[in-house]
């Protein structure tokens, strides 16, 4: 794979919280990349925005002090193939990075859209309307000077999103306690995938960012978007087939045979 340049965006911490939030970012440059491939071979069923550019990353850590930042980015499932318009999500897979001195499980929330395509909501809060922890991790290897990139797998079993619906998700670390002298956990940047918006956004309160606002707003250069892949099935499809469970067939065959017993005794009546 062609080696890249790493730029891995990282807020600053030990500082009071000020208006211009670009100087709480710092640039650590490398020469190591990711290696190809993963489970983003197939791309995901539902949505796929491509595996890490392997160049960048921006903070997303869960805590209740004052180094909270998470970063989230939109996406919208299929409107069209299934007629009920309801999804069962099976199945989420994020590009993350971590510091290899704190290495923590991560999770995903997802959020409602604010009605403008423009952030999650409630837009001053971090309050989603899922959130799934992981259920497998697959490290990929040296991402940047004391840091790693894994493909992280989470497996949602009561998750119905609707299709044409922008909604927001967000990966983070979920143990903040680590590494809390800083942000150790890093939402890995993809290069979008085609028809896909750049529309990563961050909150960070404690470091003056007190609402989502768009990356670039914050960090400057171009918009980002975050890698990460969605599976599922339309629910109409995912509805169990009685022949596929034999006990579920028995139960047909038993219901079948008393109404025809009932309807013989009407006849005979």
């Amino acid at each position: 794979m062609k080696h890249s340049t790493l730029l891995v965006s990282i807020l600053a911490v030990g500082l009071s919280p000020i208006a211009n939030a670009n100087t709480l970012f710092s640039s650590a440059l490398d020469t190591r990349g990711i290696p190809a491939g993963g489970q983003y071979v197939p791309p995901g069923g539902l949505y796929d925005n491509e595996q890490s550019n392997g160049s960048t990353s921006l903070a997303s850590q869960d805590s209740s002090g004052t180094l909270t930042a998470r970063t989230a980015d939109d996406f919208q499932l299929p409107a069209q193939g299934c007629a009920t318009n309801q999804f069962q999500i099976t199945q989420i897979r994020i590009h993350g990075v971590q510091s290899d001195a704190a290495v923590q499980p991560f999770a995903v929330d997802i959020y409602n859209d604010n009605g403008a395509g423009t952030a999650p909501t409630p837009a001053g809060a971090i309050t989603p309307i899922f959130t799934v922890q992981q259920s497998d991790s697959t490290l990929f290897g040296a991402f940047g000077a004391g840091t790693s990139v894994s493909e992280v797998t989470f497996a949602p079993t009561n998750m119905i999103l609707t299709g044409g619906t922008t909604y927001w998700l967000s990966a983070y670390g979920t143990n903040a306690t680590a590494n809390a002298a800083g942000f150790n956990n890093f939402f890995a940047v993809s290069n979008g995938a085609t028809g896909t918006t750049d529309n990563g956004v961050i909150i960070a309160p404690g470091a003056g960012v007190a609402t989502w606002t768009a990356a670039e707003a914050v960090i400057g250069g171009n918009p980002l978007a975050f890698s990460f892949a969605v599976d599922g099935v339309c629910i109409a499809e995912n509805t169990p087939v009685p022949a596929n469970n034999p006990w579920g067939l028995v139960a047909l065959v038993g219901l079948l045979t008393l109404a025809g017993g009932f309807f013989v005794q009407r006849r005979m009546a």
